[in-house]
């Protein structure tokens, strides 16, 4: 099939071929948008203890500090994730002086650190590691200009130029980079400067206590717990959200503040992250940072989406709590607003991923349980957590993006389609230049978080924004709280127009291509990307 034209996904296919003419009104208004909630009556089923990195050697827990060169090789490892039958997982495996391997590690780095990763290729075809965030030159970017073929290695060595932050890396290989990162090629990077430091100090908190790190995904599970996956489908959501690869998820910790740093991995799922009492009710918490970094001050806030790519810093005051009292982490009821349909017809989750939580339901995520053999937190949270330019330029370059969908399925960035420009660049910048993107999603459309490589940039409006948005707004630019973070993936819902403003300052020579593109790995996958080149 070619993955540059579908004209129709199974799934909606197999959904006009059962619904009648007849019926369609009426599904359409049942499915469009449930909101089936969840309660602490299911809160018994969460019993796992969650896997934390720095504390074991299976899928993420093991840490590792970029101090010396690191030697990473794909291959497929049997791991116990669900009960029954062990799971195929994808991984990047680091073979330990004591023969363990460490699957996917958690790497630390510090700001102005080198850092030296080998990736020896044993999967049976072409991946990457991509450095997500990180301002790199084009060769260390790990994009699929690149690829790492199965028998050969390649070493991406670059400084570690950007700020505090939790950062992650994953497999880029052209056309499969769904199917990669969803069999499990994804880990996380905690970066550390003098600012995030500081910040440690004043909370008290400690890693891997009371400060954790938090990979979320969703996967697919089918007979005998294999993840399932199906190139060329459309946005791929799962049955199972797993935390740091651990189902139905516990964390244990002590009363006072509790730092919790989320990196959303999932192929396609959308989050609109909250936390909850036994008796139903929101607790505030601390916005501390976004993508790339800490925010200004902390914010407080109520609830935020977390769309695939991106990352939050968040701080969690349970210092009335009592040990033995319980707070879920829950990802609230929202509109999904999925109104890129080309047969006029409703679609259902249930026909390609049987037993998944359809896109904008409520679905719990983690236990959080007090403990009083767990240490406390009871530092003093800082007034100004960070510094970095925050300015508007008025004489930026202006570029305008239009994300839409052809009749025949195919996902576009203005008249643009990887699968039709072949990877060549569709425009240049300069280098040190300094421009404003604005990105407008077509009403008839889905929510597309939208990913700029080796690049960092800040939001300077939102216009026309739905109703959640708008409710969220932090300033009379349309902003919400983590709108005013430094960020690297910007979620932009259908009929909105975002503008980001990027600083193309960079110490590197001659022409450097990266990527923009959707962060649905589905829609990267079918095309909805580009290059750019940055150029003397």
């Amino acid at each position: 099939m070619d993955r540059g034209n579908i004209s129709l996904s199974r799934r909606r296919l197999l959904i006009a071929g059962v619904i009648s003419a007849a019926g369609a009104a009426g599904y359409f208004a049942i499915k469009k948008w449930q909101k089936r909630g969840t309660s602490a009556a299911n809160w018994a089923t969460f019993t796992n203890k969650l896997r934390i990195p720095g504390h074991s050697t299976q899928l993420g827990e093991a840490s590792d500090s970029i101090a010396h060169p690191i030697s990473l090789q794909t291959g497929v490892f049997a791991l116990p994730l669900l009960d029954g039958s062990a799971s195929d997982v994808w991984g990047y495996g680091q073979r330990l002086a004591d023969g363990t391997v460490q699957i996917n590690p958690t790497l630390f780095a510090k700001t102005g650190q080198a850092l030296n990763v080998t990736l020896h290729n044993r999967l049976g075809d072409d991946t990457t590691i991509h450095w997500h965030g990180f301002s790199v030159d084009e060769l260390n970017d790990g994009g699929g200009l690149h690829p790492v073929k199965h028998g050969e290695q390649f070493t991406y060595a670059f400084p570690v130029r950007n700020r505090s932050g939790l950062y992650w890396y994953h497999a880029h290989p052209h056309s499969q980079t769904g199917l990669q990162v969803h069999k499990g090629l994804a880990g996380l990077v905690v970066v550390e400067d003098d600012e995030e430091l500081q910040l440690q100090k004043s909370l008290g908190t400690q890693w891997g206590e009371n400060d954790i790190a938090l990979l979320i995904s969703d996967k697919q599970f089918g007979p005998r717990n294999k993840m399932e996956y199906e190139l060329a489908a459309d946005d791929w959501i799962g049955n199972k959200v797993l935390i740091n690869w651990t189902p139905d998820p516990v964390l244990e910790t002590g009363a006072g503040w509790v730092r919790l740093r989320l990196a959303n991995a999932s192929n396609a799922r959308l989050y609109r992250v909250a936390f909850v009492g036994e008796g139903g009710d929101p607790i505030p918490f601390q916005l501390l940072g976004t993508d790339s970094g800490l925010l200004n001050k902390p914010i407080s806030v109520n609830d935020a989406f977390l769309a695939p790519a991106q990352r939050l810093d968040v701080l969690l005051d349970l210092g009335k709590f009592s040990a033995g009292d319980v707070v879920m982490m829950r990802s609230l009821p929202y509109d999904p607003m999925e109104n890129d349909m080309t047969t006029g017809m409703p679609e259902d989750p249930m026909l390609e991923h049987p037993g998944a939580t359809p896109m904008g339901d409520a679905i719990d995520l983690m236990l959080i349980r007090l403990s009083a053999n767990k240490p406390k937190a009871t530092g003093s949270l800082p007034a100004v957590l960070s510094t970095f330019a925050t300015g508007i330029s008025d004489s930026a370059y202006r570029r305008a993006f239009r994300l839409w969908i052809q009749e025949s399925g195919r996902w576009m960035l203005n008249n643009w389609n990887f699968h039709q420009s072949h990877g060549q660049s569709v425009f240049q910048v300069k280098r040190g230049a300094t421009e404003i993107w604005e990105i407008t999603n077509e009403m008839r459309s889905m929510p597309h978080p939208m990913h700029v490589h080796g690049f960092q940039f800040l939001v300077t409006g939102r216009q026309n924004s739905p109703h959640a948005m708008k409710h969220a707004a932090a300033d009379n630019r349309g902003r919400t709280p983590q709108d005013l973070g430094l960020l690297d993936t910007i979620l932009v819902w259908p009929g909105e127009t975002v503008s980001i403003q990027i600083d193309f300052s960079q110490p590197y020579q001659g022409e450097h291509r990266y990527m923009f593109h959707c962060h649905n790995l589905e829609h990267e996958d079918q095309g909805m990307m580009v290059h750019f080149s940055v150029v003397d």
